[in-house]
């Protein structure tokens, strides 16, 4: 077998293909050229996004934020006399019920989102409630009759939408099916995408609750809402376990009260039927009266004190939430100024665009190297 000396030298000495800065060069001046030839189209296309930039501003509906700090109340507030007298009671305190976390998912609760919802509003001097300030602030109701002409082929929640309504005052009972199917849907949408409540360390005793809307004024009004019925509810709750306890102590302390006075008498009674007693047994009875009323006295002040404990425990109880931030108008917002938006837009156009035109030419190029190989084949 032969092998061809000049060809086997000629193959080892192929030089492996490498780009030069020179080469480097020769590319960017190449398409520099090139893209100075098409500045116009660039200068264009700038314009153009600039333009676009402008309307969206224009057009684009701010979101607006209500936000509230508040800090939570993690002492009990009660008195020790009072917890260790309702152990042997058989009292339990829940203090602590509506306290850290579990206050957190109640802004979760869809009740309190319902509740919230129909609190009232005064807008251009006529009370209606949040829920129906809502629906008319999301212009729902400005394409009724394009949806009632349509009512076979829109979504059966939107055309109902367009029939009910929700009066002021109307009692939460009183809901038609058709009201709790929206009401159910529009809190459970909100609890979704609008409300946003974080405690941020399980450590601090502080917590953020927001609402987003694209309406500044239920923004506020309803976080304000959100806020009041969270807060009533934990006293409401608060209040009615504490008179609960009071009132079971208070029973006890008339129980007690009344065998106290069932041994007065009747220590009296024996005292008047037996006033020179000569028997020793005679004695022994009188000292039993005594000691009955003995025991229900200690028993009864006892419990008369840790009634007026539980009372002041009461009155020098504290709100749960302390709102340390809350929203103020104007409220935050993501509004987009005509001006950076435009200019954005614009930047953005023009960088597409010099990276079509950059394509374009590296496709020129590439097939006009081809058609010179073809030729020179």
């Amino acid at each position: 077998m032969n092998i061809d000396l000049e060809d086997l030298l000629h193959t080892e000495e192929t030089p492996e293909s490498k780009i030069s800065f020179a080469d480097i060069k020769k590319i960017v001046k190449n398409y520099g050229f090139y893209l100075w030839s098409k500045k116009w189209i660039v200068v264009a296309a700038g314009i153009i996004g600039v333009i676009i930039g402008i309307i969206h501003a224009y057009t684009y509906k701010p979101t607006y934020t209500a936000t509230y700090k508040f800090s939570i109340e993690s002492k009990s507030g009660s008195a020790s006399g009072f917890n260790a007298l309702s152990v042997l009671a058989g009292i339990s305190s829940s203090s602590g019920t509506f306290s850290g976390d579990n206050l957190v998912e109640l802004f979760r609760s869809r009740s309190m989102v319902e509740m919230a919802l129909l609190k009232p509003i005064i807008v251009d001097g006529d009370t209606m409630n949040l829920l129906e300030y809502k629906i008319l602030a999301d212009s729902t109701r400005l394409h009724c009759d394009e949806i009632r002409s349509n009512r076979d082929q829109t979504k059966p929640h939107i055309a109902t939408l367009c029939d009910v309504y929700f009066p002021y005052n109307q009692n939460r009972d009183s809901f038609t099916r058709e009201q709790d199917s929206i009401i159910m849907l529009i809190a459970a949408g909100m609890m979704q995408k609008d409300i946003v409540i974080e405690k941020l360390d399980k450590k601090l005793s502080y917590a953020y609750f927001s609402v987003s809307s694209k309406n500044e004024k239920f923004a506020k009004e309803f976080s304000s809402a959100m806020i009041s019925t969270v807060f009533d509810f934990y006293l409401k709750s608060k209040r009615e376990n504490a008179q609960r306890n009071l009132n079971e102590f208070q029973s006890r302390a008339d129980s007690i009260r009344k065998e106290l006075n069932k041994s007065l008498y009747a220590a009296a009674h024996y005292r008047d039927l037996n006033m020179n007693p000569s028997k020793s047994v005679l004695g022994v009875e009188q000292l039993k009266y005594q000691t009955d009323i003995q025991i229900n006295t200690a028993a009864y002040s006892e419990i008369v004190k840790n009634i007026e404990v539980m009372k002041l425990d009461m009155a020098k109880s504290e709100p749960l939430i302390q709102e340390i931030d809350v929203p103020r108008y104007p409220l935050a917002n993501d509004k987009k100024g005509k001006v950076k938006t435009g200019i954005k837009y614009g930047f953005v156009m023009g960088f597409l665009t010099l990276l079509v035109l950059c394509g374009i030419h590296f496709f020129q190029e590439l097939n006009s190297k081809e058609e010179d190989e073809d030729a020179i084949e």
